[in-house]
């Protein structure tokens, strides 16, 4: 079972016990699971807490009509991984399929370069991303126009929000990783990461992002934008061991540890 957790290119690495009972089935029950993942630090010092805030849903209804992407910066781990300082993250809305490419430099011909490594392998219709000058400059604009790619940005507040929560999913990953392997060095697993993301299943389009295909695209469709579910609450019982929320900002939420240890109620 650890060797599953901490192998960072499997579907189930660093995942919950949800992750972990689909990957072994019937050869761990899920009680050996939840009791496993209570004495990893990976798991109980970084687990999501999850807070709802409104979005505009984005509405797509075909595998790569629109893309989102982003910048992420990994700066201050640049020692660590020969320089690189930039994720340039990007994702398919329909499918939730994502791709990354590690940048030193954030310039035009820069996000171009990582552009043409990905448009090798899909291209989408539409281009999402936020107002940076990474993006909106004439180098990057000539090359979405010479691929017909129509490009387009957002004013809110919440900008591509299909992106940005990708980039807490992989960020959540990679200090999971980093708390396992007391490493702060991601180069050498960071397609792995990525493989690992793009085969897990994604509980919005109930499968996996590589399984997202022309043919059952409707069905993908049907699925996300069908009704939710109302949200369950939470009972703590006395004797009940709880752990505190830290307070971390938004933008470094995935990457620190968003419980201290652990007290008895």
């Amino acid at each position: 079972m650890n060797e599953t957790y901490q192998d960072p290119s499997h579907p189930a690495s660093f995942g919950g016990v949800d992750a972990l009972h689909r990957a072994l089935g019937r050869k761990v029950s899920r009680k050996e699971i939840k009791n496993f993942l209570e004495g990893v630090d990976a798991y109980t010092l970084h687990k999501p807490i999850r807070k709802k805030s409104p979005t505009n849903k984005v509405i797509v209804y075909s595998i790569d009509q629109q893309w989102q992407a982003d910048l992420v910066d990994l700066s201050s781990l640049s020692k660590y991984n020969k320089g690189y300082r930039y994720l340039l993250c990007c994702i398919d809305v329909l499918s939730k399929y994502a791709w990354i490419v590690p940048l030193k430099q954030k310039r035009g011909k820069d996000i171009l370069e990582a552009f043409k490594i990905i448009f090798s392998h899909r291209k989408p219709k539409f281009l999402q991303t936020d107002q940076g000058t990474e993006f909106e400059n004439s180098i990057f604009q000539k090359f979405l126009k010479e691929n017909n790619v129509k490009y387009f940005t957002t004013y809110n507040a919440t900008k591509a929000s299909v992106v940005e929560r990708f980039n807490r999913t992989l960020k959540t990953k990679m200090w999971k990783y980093f708390t396992s392997q007391n490493t702060y060095t991601y180069l050498n697993v960071l397609q792995k990461l990525v493989q690992s993301y793009n085969n897990t299943y994604h509980s919005s389009i109930k499968r996996r992002p590589i399984e997202v295909n022309s043919e059952n695209e409707r069905e993908v469709c049907f699925t996300l934008y069908g009704k939710k579910s109302p949200a369950s609450t939470c009972v703590l019982n006395v004797g009940i061991l709880f752990a505190f929320l830290k307070r971390n900002s938004l933008s470094k939420r995935a990457m620190r540890p968003t419980l201290a240890k652990n007290y008895l109620l």
